[in-house]
């Protein structure tokens, strides 16, 4: 999808500490493979799959950092619509909402995609399926298939940060199923070497006004 009418990311939070962190240019980032596991509309068992509704993996180590897209046509009298839905999945209806300004945020983020770079890359994902050469490609080691998931997650617009670097994950026995090994997979922290602070701002859930499924979050007056 296109970037240029992208105007803010929102990070759902339970904890106000996990948007501080943010805030401080500091990102918690799990593997992709992490969220094969999650309950709910939080984990995607075809996370990282190269093929549609194939459970085989490539990738699966990449360290991901996901954010919800606020586009133009999102926006009414400066006032987004949270769904619930996303509020309720996310666990966050005690928590906090960071809001980023995107342009800002993106020209930190693309400091960090040079030879050697943390980030691997970032964008919005794209809902639908991969076509055979995008599938070629993931074949021969790049990681499409990180910003490609299937349409049932759309509502959820999501924004990836892609980490350059896999993370480890050493296979620990399955104590219900001696024959099983489980997969553990370690997180990375991406530091952006810069405050986001002249350009984030964070909100409390609680405070928000309710709408038809959904909250009502005041954006920031753009300069």
């Amino acid at each position: 999808m296109p970037n240029n009418d992208i105007v803010y990311l929102l990070k759902f939070a339970p904890k106000e500490a996990y948007i501080v962190d943010l805030l401080n240019g500091h990102l918690y980032m799990n593997a992709a493979g992490y969220y094969h596991g999650l309950p709910g509309e939080q984990g995607d068992p075809l996370e990282a799959s190269i093929a549609p509704g194939v459970c085989l993996y490539r990738n699966a180590c990449q360290p991901i950092y996901c954010m919800y897209t606020v586009r133009e046509n999102d926006i009414v009298d400066n006032t987004v619509k949270i769904p619930m839905r996303m509020i309720q999945e996310f666990g966050c209806a005690d928590g906090r909402i960071g809001i980023v300004q995107y342009d800002s945020f993106a020209r930190l983020a693309d400091r960090h995609i040079a030879d050697d770079g943390s980030i691997y890359a970032h964008g919005p994902i794209s809902y639908g399926v991969p076509g055979p050469k995008l599938i070629r490609e993931i074949f021969e080691g790049i990681p499409h298939n990180l910003v490609i998931k299937t349409p049932k997650y759309a509502y959820q617009k999501e924004y990836r940060i892609i980490g350059s670097r896999p993370v480890e994950c050493p296979l620990l026995p399955d104590e219900d199923h001696t024959d099983r090994r489980i997969e553990n997979y370690a997180h990375a922290e991406l530091d952006l070497s810069s405050s986001l602070a002249d350009f984030s701002w964070k909100a409390s859930v609680p405070s928000l006004e309710e709408s038809q499924d959904g909250l009502m979050l005041e954006l920031p007056h753009r300069v």
